[in-house]
């Protein structure tokens, strides 16, 4: 089943503080054949198989930076490269050996040929990157197949300081042509797979849960708040915890 969300973005430029994803890279990323689960839940790794999709047909390389939480943030830890995305030879998809944890999707790039363009919401401040594209999680020793990531973006609108881009990200199974072109290619890895697809993160502010309408009812009490979110007005009132954020409100 595939999973999409759609957000516009005020502020996404190509990244500077990343270091070029394609720039370097020569191959598709892949791992070892030896990479059994007993020697990978030795190393305390795991590995990652992901199908990414073109994002334009101008696309002759793809590739994502995974990242990993760090305070408001995502540093970035790994990147992962397509080549020769349009080939009918070798399926769009790439393997990748990590450390056990929850990982995200912080960056997208295509590559002409001729240039290539990396889109992050990058904080030159911290060198984190702000928002995730979708995330998964690895165990060591497991080798899971993370699904098929697409990617869209486009400008929209007008704007006096510069367009911003509408992003469109979905994951779905691998369209069944490249399952058996990988089988076919990568046999000792494909046996080991499992497939668990990555979750599409989602996009702008989350709902207030319980304990931020309790902490924000406080701040409306204190006169640091003015109205209270939707979320917690609506809430079912928690006596001693929610009573205020379910109060009506004030005259003012």
């Amino acid at each position: 089943m595939s999973r999409m969300s759609r957000h516009r973005l005020g502020h996404v430029a190509a990244s500077v503080g990343i270091v070029a994803l394609l720039a370097a890279c020569s191959q598709t990323t892949r791992v070892g054949e030896v990479a059994s689960p007993g020697a990978l839940a030795k190393s305390g790794k795991g590995v990652a198989v992901m199908r990414l999709g073109a994002a334009s047909p101008s696309c002759q390389h793809v590739g994502v930076w995974l990242g990993m939480c760090e305070g408001p943030g995502y540093r970035p830890h790994t990147p992962v490269a397509v080549m020769h995305a349009g080939s009918l030879a070798e399926p769009p998809i790439a393997e990748v050996e990590l450390p056990p944890g929850e990982f995200h999707v912080v960056s997208y790039a295509c590559s002409t040929g001729a240039k290539t363009q990396q889109i992050a919401s990058y904080d030159r401040t911290t060198g984190l990157v702000r928002t995730s594209l979708a995330r998964f999680t690895l165990a060591a020793g497991e080798v899971v197949n993370v699904g098929s990531l697409d990617y869209r973006a486009a400008r929209v609108g007008t704007n006096a300081f510069g367009r911003p881009y509408r992003i469109e990200v979905s994951v779905s199974d691998w369209p069944l042509g490249d399952i058996e072109r990988y089988r076919s290619k990568r046999p000792q890895i494909f046996a080991q797979m499992k497939t668990r697809l990555m979750t599409v993160s989602p996009r702008g502010e989350a709902d207030a849960g319980s304990n931020d309408c309790a902490r924000l009812a406080q701040l409306e009490t204190e006169g640091k708040l003015q109205n209270l979110p939707e979320a917690c007005r609506v809430q079912q009132t928690k006596p001693g915890v929610l009573a205020k954020a379910t109060a009506p409100a004030k005259a003012r």
